[in-house]
This record gives structure tokens, C-alpha cells and sequence, in this order.
């Protein structure tokens, strides 16, 4: 039915209706091949994260087919009295969480430990927010916990986690504070994702600006013409200072219209980032056994590569789909398609970055076919290296301007200069933090450590080998 309706040149409003409600059911099949429990350990998670990713391009979806039947979602959210129950949640969690209105934007599904504490409580419903919380950092004593109060198994508790993205290990996926061309090298801004900035830019906005030390909610009306934001395509700080004058407002609210926008620092992107707030503790128990050890020697990782051949050969069949019948729709569907679109693409590179794991040489033949790419090629090696066995953090000056980037990406309020003035004083920085900030110094301490500021102020390991 779906090639019938792309071959017509035209398409009424109940056609569009049933192509994207197939599309719909094509897309549930996909995400359903992504969580394979035949895969090996260390891809299971990676997979699980891309599962949870489809499900926002489904959320799109669904808002699709809203916009060529308006009751849908309201049937979805009405029949069913359960649904009641969990909205209730929701109102709770937003009444409570720090982060106002920003808990609504799709990015922070993959939040910190507020959200996923708040999912937590709606997949086990019968545990408070109070026996949550004394779980935090500690995912496998919750897993033991859920299972003796709840009786269920330790797979089902295990698959609830990854739905509610609390991961065994943060895989590297787009992490928002490794954005930096330092760490992740972007291509040139193309015109699609260029248009899809400039789309995306203008509209109402909900920023929050700082008023008598305390942080207000105000609406921005952003109208700017496409003519006068061509100028500004290659200078972010310039379009940030037009954005301040011509609104009234401080640079954080400028830079918050930005990222609204998709266009996160130098980089841009809308795979939403995975969240940085859980850590894998590995206790001594934990370090796998000899046993393990041949255990893992029998995988067949030929499994691992021809399952994304298989399933990249899906997602690009739906990506073509999605292309062929762009131009046949109206512009407030093509701008919903410009994000599903373009997270798909991101999610074949994801694919693409495991499937370089599993078969090498196929992944190498794909980048070095052809010889013009090799310049290309050169700018996303790894070009610092730590050769030498002194872990002072300070003593690298490359490892701590990392370190200072990532603690500024997390913490705005705190600027580089600042964070350099506490250089060797870690604990004084830390009272500062809490002050400037108005987080507690175990929330600062726990950043710290995330951004690779440790109490024992070497470099830490993921920057001994410095690069992607």
C-alpha cells in the first residue's frame, strides 16, 4: 500500500492519514528487532538506547497522524482510567522537579536521575519516591530490592531500567558535553540542517531570565527573516548578540533560543543526549570471572554485524519512504518530518559507529573506497595522546582545559576563568559552586567527579588517551 500511494502525484488528507499510520506500524516493527537479547553483553545496551531513541521519532509520528485526525490522541489518552493514574504522576514530577517547563522538551526524556526516577515510579508502582531515591548510584542493590518486595525476575526488572533509561553503563552517545569538535568532530553544516535550524529558530519560545536573583519564566515571539539569518550561518556569536539586542535579553536566554533551535555550541544535533547522572560502580564482586571470561570467548560477533546489516537495511528503507513523500505534504508536517528525518540519519551513524566493532574491514572499505576522503578521514583521529605515566591532572594542560569545558557545560553559571582560579583547590571550589549555583556540594561534588575532577586530582582514565 505504501508504494501504491508514492506512486500517485498527489495525495488527500485521508491518504496521508493511512501512509503514516502504516508508517506508524512499520516503525514499531523496526524498534522491535533493536532490544535482541541474542546480541552479546556490551552491544545489548547500545541497542536498548537506540530502542529508546525510535521511541521519540514514534512520539513525532503519532503527532503526524494528530494533525489528520485530531481526536487520536485523545482516544489513546482517554479510554483507559490507568492512563489518569500516570498523568497524575507526571503533574506531580513537574510540580516538584527543578527544571520547569524544560521537563516538557523531548531531549530531557533522556534526563538526569529526576526523570528517570519519576519513570521508575510508574513502571513500579507500588515502590515511593522516598525508596527510589535511596537507590540512586546503586542500580544493581535496586535490581536485588524490586525483586524481593515486587517477586518480579531479574529480566523483567532489568528491561523496566533500560525502558526508563537507567542503563548497566552510559554508553557513548552523543553525550552533550562531548560535543566539542575536540572530541567530535562535526562536518560542514549542510543546507538541509542549516533550513532546519532556521525553521526551527523562529516561533514562540519559553526561556527563563535571571530577575532580582531569582529565575522567571518569559515567552519570546522570534520572527526573523530567512535573508537576514543567512548572515549569520557560519557566526553562532554573532547571531546570539542580534538575538540579545533585538529581544532585550541576557546572553543565557540568547543561548537557550539557540539550543531551542538545535544548534547546541559549535555542533548541532537532536539525538537527545543519554543521561550523565547514573554511574556503574564495578565493586570487587563485580569483576568478572575466569568462567565469564570463556564464556565470552564463544560469541559469534559475525551475529553482532549481520544483525545491523539487517536492521540498517530497515531503517533506510523507512528513510526513503520518509523522503519520497516530503515534498506531497504541508509545510507543518514537513517541519515534524525535518526531526524525524534527521534523527534517523543520526541513528545510522550510531549504527554505523557498533557495526565498525563488529566488522572492521567492511566499515574501513566503506571510508577509504575512495581516495578524496582521506583528508576528511585525518580530522577524526585521535591527536593527543598521553604517552607518559604522570597522571596530574594539572600537568596536562589539554586534559584540564577538557575538564574545565565539560564542568562549564554542566555548570553555566561558572565560567573557565573561575574554575582556573581554584586550580589544586578542589574542596574550596566546590562551597563555591554551591553558592553561585544554588545546588548542594554533594550534587557539585558528584558533577565534579563526572566531568573528570576527581578527589585525587589525576586525569582521569577517559582522558588518558585523549580523543573520540
Amino acid at each position: 500500500m505504501i508504494e501504491k500511494l508514492l506512486e500517485k502525484t498527489s495525495l488527500n488528507r485521508r491518504e496521508k492519514l493511512a501512509f503514516f499510520r502504516s508508517m506508524l506500524k512499520r516503525e514499531m516493527d523496526v524498534m522491535n528487532e533493536y532490544c535482541n537479547h541474542d546480541l552479546p553483553a556490551e552491544y545489548r545496551v547500545e541497542f536498548c538506547h537506540l530502542e529508546n531513541v525510535k521511541k521519540v521519532n514514534i512520539a513525532r509520528l503519532l503527532q503526524i497522524i494528530e494533525y489528520y485526525d485530531p481526536d487520536f490522541i485523545k482516544v489513546l489518552a482517554s479510554t483507559d482510567p490507568r492512563v489518569r493514574t500516570f498523568i497524575g504522576y507526571y503533574f506531580d514530577f513537574l510540580r516538584n522537579n527543578p527544571y520547569g517547563y524544560e521537563a516538557i522538551e523531548h531531549q530531557n526524556l533522556f534526563g538526569n536521575w529526576d526523570y528517570i526516577k519519576y519513570k521508575l515510579k510508574i513502571l513500579f508502582p507500588s515502590l515511593t519516591l522516598e525508596e527510589i531515591e535511596n537507590f540512586k548510584f546503586k542500580r544493581k542493590e535496586f535490581i536485588e530490592y524490586v525483586m524481593d518486595k515486587v517477586g518480579e525476575s531479574r529480566e523483567s526488572v532489568e528491561l523496566k531500567l533500560n525502558n526508563a533509561t537507567w542503563y548497566e553503563s552510559v554508553p557513548y552517545l552523543e553525550l552533550e558535553e562531548e560535543m566539542s569538535k575536540m572530541w567530535h568532530p562535526e562536518p560542514v553544516m549542510t543546507d538541509e540542517e542549516w533550513n532546519f535550524i532556521k525553521r526551527h529558530i523562529k516561533g514562540r519560545k519559553n526561556i527563563f531570565i535571571r530577575e532580582n536573583g531569582t529565575d522567571k519564566l518569559v515567552y519570546v515571539e522570534v520572527d526573523i527573516p530567512e535573508e537576514e539569518l543567512d548572515k549569520y550561518r557560519r557566526d553562532r556569536e554573532g547571531l546570539k548578540k542580534m538575538l540579545m539586542s533585538r529581544y532585550n535579553i541576557d546572553e543565557d536566554g540568547a543561548e537557550q533560543i539557540l539550543r531551542k533551535a538545535g544548534w547546541e555550541s559549535e555542533t548541532y544535533h537532536i539525538i537527545p543526549p543519554v543521561h550523565t547522572d547514573v554511574v556503574l560502580d564495578y565493586g570487587e564482586e563485580a569483576k568478572p570471572t575466569p568462567t565469564k571470561k570463556e564464556e565470552k570467548q564463544k560469541v559469534y560477533y559475525g551475529n553482532v554485524a549481520n544483525f545491523i546489516r539487517h536492521i540498517g537495511g530497515l531503517e533506510l528503507e523507512t528513510l526513503n519512504y520518509y523522503d519520497l513523500v516530503y515534498e506531497k505534504l504541508e509545510e507543518e508536517v514537513q517541519t515534524i518530518l525535518d526531526r524525524i528525518i534527521l534523527t534517523h540519519r543520526r541513528i545510522l551513524g550510531k549504527l554505523f559507529g557498533i557495526f565498525y566493532t563488529a566488522d572492521p574491514l567492511m566499515a574501513e572499505t566503506i571510508l577509504t573506497i575512495s581516495p578524496e576522503r582521506f583528508e576528511f578521514l585525518k580530522e577524526l583521529t585521535t591527536k593527543v595522546t598521553i604517552r607518559d605515566k604522570k597522571f596530574d591532572l594539572y600537568s596536562n594542560s589539554t586534559a584540564w582545559k577538557i575538564v574545565k569545558q565539560r564542568i562549564t557545560s554542566r555548570l553555566p553559571e561558572v565560567s573557565e576563568e573561575e574554575i582556573e582560579n581554584f586550580k589544586g583547590k578542589r574542596a574550596d571550589f566546590i562551597k563555591y559552586a554551591s553558592q553561585k549555583t544554588g545546588k548542594r556540594e554533594e550534587t557539585i561534588e558528584i558533577i565534579l567527579d563526572e566531568c573528570g575532577w576527581t578527589k585525587s586530582e589525576e586525569i582521569p582514565p577517559f582522558l588518558r588517551q585523549i580523543g573520540p
